[in-house]
């Protein structure tokens, strides 16, 4: 067998990136083969705009993925940078010079921009050369990462069920306070639009007498916001800026749907598709409004938790979630499926372009979710 030849385009030293070359070296050694993998960092791609005319990396046939640009300050300023160029209204600033204590919150719009700017560059650059198999096409990550573009195609185009959403929210206490007396609305999560993980996320509730308050993942700290692991809540004018901020830097609001609890805690599910077919399911269970294991949620046991939720509602459910990974050309589209308490109904919340990285998990025969991605793209692709 010839060597499979990989390029990764990664942050170096990063856990996600670490995980995945070991996946790739145990796949490839039981099958009595070495891989050759190649690093390319994020830094040297984002610097040339998306541009690989002078990485020689890519001169050769290889199958490239693409894995987060996060946890990597050096990639965030040049990314703001690339963000900065795409906007002719920016004022010019030395974003590579700038201080990011840990948590702050930098322009996550102008950040969103220049990530976009990167990977349209990318997309050229992998169509001009047809020896490339990249596990997704940079444009779809993108798309993925707007959560009002991927929530508007799920609903309009494929009629996959998702929960109701503000459009262009601007003030929007004004607009919960319309939809809930119009269509019984009582929470809001309101979301950076192309943030990820629970980052800048607020759980907005209107309470009985008209006064809102939010459980949120923002820490205010001297006027400048950072993202916590720690849930905090927010009521009054402490909440508006909370909101201000977010709208200012492009918001998501979406419906609140009353969660299905198992143990008494509400869950969601994580449904990992790999080329479009569910392989992975990940319970998460939390008191909290949001279930992210980051922020003190816990996996549950999928025996115990598949049993909670009547069948053909779980099979419905799974078909969806299909239809919305086929969305995306894609390998891995991480999806989040929220079943509403009493499993009346489904919804799809989100589409993640990263939403892979669950180290510990294994299906019935002992393969991680990486695995099963490396299996089936070796299946397609072979080795290149």
């Amino acid at each position: 067998m010839s060597s499979p030849r990989y390029i990764l385009i990664a942050n170096p030293g990063t856990k996600r990136c670490e995980t995945y070359r070991r996946e790739l070296d145990a796949y490839w050694s039981a099958r009595k083969a070495k891989p050759e993998v190649e690093l390319v960092p994020w830094a040297d791609v984002v610097a040339r705009d998306g541009n690989l005319d002078d990485l020689s990396a890519f001169d050769r046939p290889a199958i490239v993925r693409m894995e987060s640009p996060g946890k990597d300050d050096q990639v965030t300023r040049l990314l703001l940078e690339a963000g900065g160029r795409d906007d002719p209204n920016q004022p010019p600033r030395d974003w590579r010079s700038i201080e990011l204590p840990k948590g702050l919150l930098v322009r996550p719009g102008l950040l969103y921009r220049g990530f976009c700017r990167v990977l349209r560059g990318l997309r050229q650059s992998f169509h001009a050369r047809p020896h490339l198999n990249p596990t997704a096409c940079p444009l779809a990550i993108a798309e993925m990462f707007d959560k009002t573009a991927t929530t508007a195609k799920l609903h309009f185009v494929a009629g996959v069920p998702v929960p109701g959403w503000l459009q262009r929210p601007s003030n929007v206490f004004a607009e919960m306070r319309d939809v809930g007396d119009a269509r019984g609305w009582r929470t809001v999560y309101l979301k950076l639009n192309t943030g990820s993980s629970a980052t800048g996320i607020i759980a907005i509730h209107q309470g009985e007498g008209g006064a809102f308050h939010g459980t949120t993942t923002l820490t205010e700290i001297d006027g400048q916001f950072f993202n916590s692991r720690l849930l905090s809540h927010l009521t009054g004018a402490a909440l508006e800026r909370a909101v201000n901020f977010i709208l200012s830097e492009g918001a998501f609001a979406q419906q609140g749907i009353p969660m299905a609890q198992i143990d008494g805690q509400n869950f969601d599910v994580r449904v990992v598709c790999v080329y479009g077919k569910p392989a992975a399911t990940i319970f998460r269970l939390s008191s909290h409004p949001m279930t992210n294991l980051h922020l003190g949620g816990r996996r549950g046991d999928f025996e115990r938790c598949r049993a909670a939720i009547p069948t053909r509602d779980w099979l419905d459910a799974l078909d969806h979630c299909a239809e919305a990974a086929a969305c995306f050309d894609s390998a891995i589209a991480g999806v989040d499926l929220l079943f509403e308490r009493g499993f009346r109904s489904h919804f799809v919340l989100e589409v993640n372009a990263f939403g892979d990285f669950f180290p510990g998990w294994m299906d019935a025969r002992g393969r991680s979710v990486h695995a099963l991605e490396i299996e089936a793209t070796a299946d397609r692709l072979g080795g290149v």
